[in-house]
């Protein structure tokens, strides 16, 4: 396995390794308070590679990145960030209105949760509230906070249509 370090950025440093069929493994340790979209657009760039083609972990602060961190077993571990792109037109909307209350550049998965983009109660109100007047459902703010990822919270949506 063929480690290397990640390239300069003022928010993060890690490691990576390109597996034989070409995705991206990166163990990441952020310098300050990032959300996994973020992360996700910045080792794209920084990778110079497609944000579906990477698979990467968020150390804790203060912990250095090694060979361990990105190895095979850790990854099986699924404490990793995988990119899944949104299948059917609730995922799409649903994307898409997170989208206008984060930054420009970041990428969206639909195995985020509201935890991995910093949300908070408020976002979870705004995001209720979005979903009564798009779909006519009414979701509990606490229960989006739980969503384990935005394609359950989408699964929810359309139970309930």
């Amino acid at each position: 396995m063929t480690m290397r370090n990640i390239p300069d950025d003022p928010d993060c440093t890690g490691i990576y390794r390109v597996t034989a069929d070409g995705d991206c493994v990166a163990a990441v340790a952020t310098r300050s308070f990032i959300s996994v979209p973020e992360v996700r657009a910045r080792l794209s760039a920084l990778l110079a590679t497609e944000a579906r083609r990477l698979v990467f972990t968020i150390l804790p602060m203060g912990e250095d990145p090694n060979a361990e961190a990105i190895s095979d077993d850790a990854v099986a571990s699924g404490a990793f960030h995988r990119t899944a792109v949104p299948e059917g037109t609730v995922e799409v909307r649903l994307l898409e209105r997170i989208a206008l209350t984060l930054p420009e550049d970041v990428v969206l998965s639909t195995t985020d949760s509201i935890w991995d983009l910093g949300g908070d109660s408020l976002l979870c109100l705004e995001l209720s509230e979005a979903i009564t007047d798009m779909w006519g459902v009414e979701i509990d703010p606490v229960d989006i906070f739980r969503a384990k990822s935005l394609a359950r919270l989408a699964d929810d949506i359309e139970a309930k249509r």
